[in-house]
């Protein structure tokens, strides 16, 4: 499986459609984001976000962003059903948040519904820790816990992912 996967870097001209298509096949519809934000966070964020393919078959996505000067946001991050427990969904972290870093980042946040063990169960595997809860945070009412990578797990992180060393700030 690993032999076959490839990651490519977003391309907001030419990538709408596949992402669209993938958050429709990865997420309920009172999960998915609006075509309007998909495209916003295709355009403004696309050095951080990728699409995994496994041959020619688009099977997962992820689009972060930086935010502000130093922090790192994964906004939406997903694998088809029948691709998931693969790893793509490691490796789409990995290489999103080792380009975040490059970018400077000193610290990764995202959000995560409170009943999704098997992505919160990942993030912990990554080194990210709960750090609060959003009660309603998604339209359907579901808490989301907002986790964070940082400090000592951020660096641990970068050692275990990444092929570069976080400059000093």
């Amino acid at each position: 499986m690993v032999n076959e996967l490839e990651l490519r870097m977003c391309d907001p001209q030419n990538d709408m459609e596949t992402i669209l298509n993938l958050e429709r096949s990865i997420f309920r519809p009172s999960e998915q984001y609006t075509l309007g934000f998909i495209n916003w966070l295709c355009n403004h964020c696309t050095r951080y976000s990728y699409i995994a393919y496994v041959g020619k078959v688009p099977v997962g996505y992820i689009i972060s962003c930086i935010e502000g000067f130093r922090r790192g946001h994964v906004v939406s991050v997903g694998v088809i059903r029948e691709y998931r427990r693969r790893g793509i969904g490691n490796a789409l972290m990995c290489k999103s948040i080792c380009s975040m870093v490059e970018g400077g980042i000193d610290h990764v946040i995202l959000e995560v519904r409170v009943s999704n063990t098997p992505a919160i169960t990942l993030y912990r595997k990554l080194g990210f820790e709960v750090r609060d809860i959003l009660r309603s945070y998604y339209n359907d009412g579901e808490d989301a816990y907002l986790m964070i990578l940082e400090n000592r797990k951020f660096e641990e992180f970068i050692q275990n992912c990444c092929s570069i060393t976080k400059q000093p700030s």
